[in-house]
Formats: C-alpha cells, sequence, structure tokens
C-alpha cells in the first residue's frame, strides 16, 4: 500500500473498524500476559518459591512492556502495522509454545525468565500494532467504546486463558497447554485480515526509497516531541508513570491462594470464568464511561475503585469467601480502569505521523508503573512477617498515593483556562 489517502476510493476511506473486533486481535496478548500472570505464579508457587521472589521474576518478565518504546517507532515507519502484528502474533505462539516445553522451569530460572521475557516482548509489540491500528482506523466518537472492546479482549482473555493454562497442565500436560494457546493465538490473530489500514497524506510524496523514509523519521519524532512535550503530554506522562489504575495484585492473585486455602478448582474457577467475565465488564463499563465524562477524571475514579477493593480484601478474613469475591471485585475495578486508560490515551493520540509511538509512549509508561508496583506489592510480603496480606494493602495504599498526585494535577493544571483574548 503506497497510494496516499486522498488517492484512495472513497468507500475506502470511509472503511472504519468494528470496535469489537479488536476485542478479538487482542486475544493474543490476553494469552502472554495470562501464562505469566495467573499459571507462571501459580506454578512456581506450588514448587516452594516464595513471593517475593515471584514477584520480582514477574516484574522482570513484564518489563518489555515498559522498554518497548526502543523499538515500535519503526511501526510507524511505513504503512505496515498490519505485518507487524502478524509477525509478533506468530512469534507469541511459538515463545508460549517453547516455555511451555521447557521442563522443571524452576530449576532452569534464567533460561525461563530469558523465554517469558521474550514472550512479553512478542505479544506487546503485536499490542502496540494494534492500537495504532484502533487509533487510526475508528471515529473518534468511538474511541472509548473501541478502547472498552479491546480491554475487555485483554483482561477477559488474561484470565480466562491464564486459568485455561492452569487447567490444562493438570488435566493433561504443560506442552499440552504450550499447543492449545499456541493454537488460539494463531486463530484469533487472523483476524487481521478484516482491519484495513489506510495511509495519511504524509505519505503521498513520491521520493526516493531512502528519503520517504528519513522525511516518515523526521515527522515521527516531530510529532512524537510535540505531543510528549507539550503541557498536556507531560501531565499525561505524569498520571501513566504514577500507580494509578495498575492492577498489579492481577498478576499475584494465584500465587496467594495457598494462604487463603483456595483449592486448585477455585483457583481455575475465580481467576478464568470469574476474573475474565468481571474484567470484560468491567472493561466495557469503563469504556461506556470514557465516552459520557472527562476521561482523565474517570481514569482517577477507576483507580480508587480498583484501590478500595484492595484495601477491603486486606481487613477482611483470609478464606476463601473473601479470595472469591476479593479478586472478582478487583478484576471488575480493573478491567473499568483499563478501559478509562485507552479511552484516555486515545483521545490524544488519534492522528499524526508518529501514532503507534505515540500511544506506545504512554502505554509503556503505564506498564511501568504496572511491573515496579508488582515488585513492590511481592516485597511488601516481608514487612514484619505479615505476608500476603501486607502485599494487598500496600497495593491499596499506593494506589491512593498515586491518586493524590492526580487530583494535585488536577487542581494545578487541569482547571485553569486560558484566558480569552482582548478586543
Amino acid at each position: 500500500m503506497i497510494e496516499s489517502e486522498a488517492a484512495l476510493p472513497a468507500a475506502t476511506q470511509e472503511r472504519w473498524s468494528w470496535p469489537p473486533l479488536f476485542g478479538l486481535l487482542e486475544i493474543q496478548f490476553g494469552a502472554a500476559v495470562g501464562f505469566l500472570q495467573t499459571a507462571v505464579p501459580y506454578w512456581l508457587a506450588r514448587d516452594g518459591m516464595p513471593l517475593a521472589e515471584i514477584g520480582l521474576l514477574s516484574g522482570t518478565a513484564f518489563s518489555p512492556h515498559a522498554w518497548k518504546l526502543l523499538w515500535v517507532p519503526l511501526i510507524d515507519l511505513g504503512p505496515w502495522r498490519r505485518v507487524w502484528y502478524g509477525v509478533s502474533t506468530l512469534l507469541t505462539a511459538l515463545l508460549l509454545l517453547a516455555c511451555a516445553l521447557l521442563p522443571e522451569p524452576a530449576k532452569h530460572l534464567g533460561l525461563y525468565t530469558l523465554l517469558l521475557t521474550g514472550l512479553q516482548a512478542a505479544a506487546t509489540t503485536a499490542h502496540a500494532a494494534l492500537n495504532g491500528l484502533m487509533a487510526i482506523t475508528t471515529r473518534i466518537e468511538d474511541k472509548g467504546r473501541a478502547g472498552g472492546w479491546q480491554m475487555a479482549g485483554n483482561v477477559g482473555s488474561t484470565s480466562l486463558l491464564g486459568a485455561l493454562a492452569i487447567w490444562l497442565a493438570s488435566a493433561f500436560s504443560r506442552q499440552v497447554t504450550g499447543v492449545v494457546l499456541a493454537l488460539l493465538v494463531l486463530a484469533s490473530g487472523a483476524g487481521i485480515f478484516w482491519v484495513t489500514e489506510r495511509e495519511d497524506a504524509a505519505r503521498a510524496e513520491r521520493a526516493s526509497v531512502l528519503r520517504a523514509a528519513w522525511e516518515r523519521a523526521k515527522g515521527i519524532v516531530v510529532d512524537l516531541f510535540r505531543t510528549a512535550f507539550s503541557r498536556d503530554g507531560l501531565i499525561m506522562l505524569v498520571l501513566c508513570l504514577m500507580p494509578v489504575s495498575c492492577g498489579a495484585l492481577t498478576n499475584l492473585f494465584s500465587a496467594m491462594a495457598g494462604d487463603y486455602q483456595v483449592s486448585e478448582h477455585v483457583v481455575e474457577l475465580v481467576n478464568g470464568l470469574g476474573m475474565g467475565v468481571t474484567g470484560a465488564l468491567g472493561s466495557l463499563l469503563g469504556g461506556w464511561l470514557s465516552d459520557r465524562m472527562n476521561r482523565k477524571l474517570n481514569y482517577a475514579l477507576m483507580g480508587g475503585v480498583t484501590g478500595l477493593c484492595a484495601l477491603a480484601m486486606s481487613a477482611a478474613p483470609m478464606t476463601q469467601t473473601t479470595y472469591i469475591w476479593g479478586t472478582l471485585a478487583y478484576s471488575f475495578a480493573n478491567g473499568a480502569s483499563f478501559a478509562a486508560f485507552a479511552g484516555m490515551v486515545l483521545e490524544m493520540v488519534n492522528e499524526g505521523a508518529a501514532v503507534t509511538t505515540k500511544y506506545t509512549l504512554f502505554v509503556a509508561a503505564s506498564n511501568l508503573a504496572i511491573s515496579y508496583v508488582t515488585a513492590l506489592d511481592g516485597n511488601a510480603s516481608r514487612f514484619q512477617g505479615i505476608g500476603t496480606r501486607a502485599s494487598i494493602a500496600f497495593d491499596g495504599l499506593i494506589t491512593f498515593a498515586g491518586i493524590t498526585v492526580v487530583v494535585a494535577i488536577f487542581l494545578m493544571f487541569l482547571r485553569k483556562k486560558p484566558r480569552p483574548a482582548l478586543a
């Protein structure tokens, strides 16, 4: 595709993507994240690994979601976001298979961590390409709905496929788990053929390949810096870096099951079907609210609900009942928070030469927050020997600390209106 948007037929220009399609295309991401978020901590905890070490491994393996900004600008160089998505999805399937085929991962933690990190790098690259496609192929009035559907696919498949991995491993083997997840990733990724990637006018110039690449790269850098260093861009970066709506406990819930005397069957149901349904419903609600109120305010409110869920769970008795309602409530609030985040970012990056890179910048900042909060949550279990309860309480407290910063930003900057020019 080398034609400019102006040269395309009018029917092609108006062919917007159907928002629910992004929920299907996000399954590859959910499979990779769910494997690391739910199945891996559960298996390692059963092998006797302490929660603090599991939190460190998870934080390390999830780190590509933050430093993917180093290579994601390449996605914006040409009209190849669909190609990036397809190749990265294939790599995700292969790395899922490799992680599942590794025997006794607890005895090969170095290699296992490397494979898991590579898995997240591949999945998050496909995710970035999909974000770029979502930004340029959906109507402005559908940004919240598109973000809601994408996050419904994200958190829903993350929970369902993570629990499916645990069930398949117990009923059959971890090798079977890898095969099934890899096939699901490839099947859902085929939906990319129903997305039409349209060109912008900046690519219409007829020039040599090298000159065109240089002009495109220059446009990406200018667009990225113009957005990132604007007042709204800097405020957005601070919002993303704050621990407002991280949902970091979802990376550790399966490892906490033993402290709540929860059976493997209940772990599968709660972390799978339960969190999948509640997370998806929360995402749809968060996306719906994003189209009906200030999107930054919605993000802060949903983060507050998530923090309240964590504090309530930490104060309740450590029983199976608490584990069930606590994880489901937290999952619902986390889904709404993620959708609020998506709608907030899509509103800012819906046009320009660096659409994918700009979206990735803010997502990377948010994922950096998720990684460091996951590690801190796990390490909090060592506080005065309190254990799991300390981790959950810390998550709620650090969430409200982040919201305090957000409220201060609202008071200092967002309420200020530019003065009208004098006649």
